[in-house]
């Protein structure tokens, strides 16, 4: 199968501004055949959409603004897996959540952010405390967000219950305030003996400078693809029979690129 992570500048926003750009990533992921797209966390709102405006009220979801990307996700036959912030009435409460929607269009499964920091950016968030694989086609899919992954307990949780693989949706650069993430993703691999992908996030705020966080493919505690960078898509090849990665790098697709052009 080919899985594509969307390495994108996300986290300022504005949502339709986002939303065009997934849609383009997505395009130019059914072009190139991926079977599964993955973006950054928070990837429809952007990252810092709280910091910006903090009045700025999140929907329920699935909201109707998502119908393009499900749309495109029907016509490319792929899973999608979504990072976006959404409200949840029965609560009153605000998640940070991933979604993954099918072939079809229709919601698969989601995880919602176990480990928040719970102020800053992220004063919005209410942690979760479920934290169960998504059967995505055959693989069953440990989800992480973001910080998730710093703390063993949630993969963990996910390997106990079968994953094969795991997925972090990320919004996570090398920096003072986050430190060196890398370490903790290869712990993950390692202490769990599973394959992870994380999609992170690029672009420079005034918050955090992005361009240096990495996307990468983990197998056996050992770090086989990364990037860091300008915005592209990147598509790798994984063997979900052998739970093997296929790829010797990243087939790195610039958005402006496209095989139609």
């Amino acid at each position: 199968m080919k899985i594509a992570l969307c390495h994108l500048t996300l986290s300022m926003g504005p949502m339709e501004k986002n939303l065009q750009k997934l849609t383009r990533a997505l395009e130019i992921a059914g072009e190139y055949r991926a079977d599964w797209v993955i973006t950054p966390e928070t990837a429809l709102q952007g990252y810092h959409f709280y910091k910006i405006d903090p009045e700025q009220k999140l929907e329920p979801q699935p909201a109707a603004c998502l119908h393009p990307l499900r749309e495109l996700a029907r016509k490319n036959h792929q899973y999608l897996f979504l990072g976006a912030g959404e409200f949840v009435k029965e609560e009153n409460c605000n998640y940070n959540t991933c979604f993954v929607f099918g072939p079809d269009g229709e919601l698969v499964g989601k995880h919602r952010k176990n480990h928040s920091h719970g102020y800053g950016g992220e004063g919005w968030v209410t942690n979760s405390a479920v934290a169960e694989p998504v059967q995505v086609g055959p693989v069953k899919t440990g989800i992480m967000v973001c910080s998730d992954a710093w703390y063993m307990e949630c993969p963990q949780r996910l390997a106990a219950q079968g994953a094969q693989l795991l997925v972090d949706i990320a919004g996570w650069p090398i920096s003072k305030e986050c430190g060196d993430p890398l370490p903790s993703w290869l712990r993950c691999s390692k202490e769990t003996g599973l394959p992870m992908v994380l999609c992170n996030q690029t672009g420079k705020t005034e918050w955090l400078d992005f361009t240096v966080g990495q996307s990468v493919y983990i197998e056996n505690g050992e770090l086989k693809l990364s990037y860091s960078g300008e915005d592209a898509l990147l598509f790798f090849d994984w063997d979900e029979q052998t739970g093997k990665g296929l790829s010797e790098k990243f087939v790195v697709v610039k958005l402006k690129e496209s095989k139609k052009e």
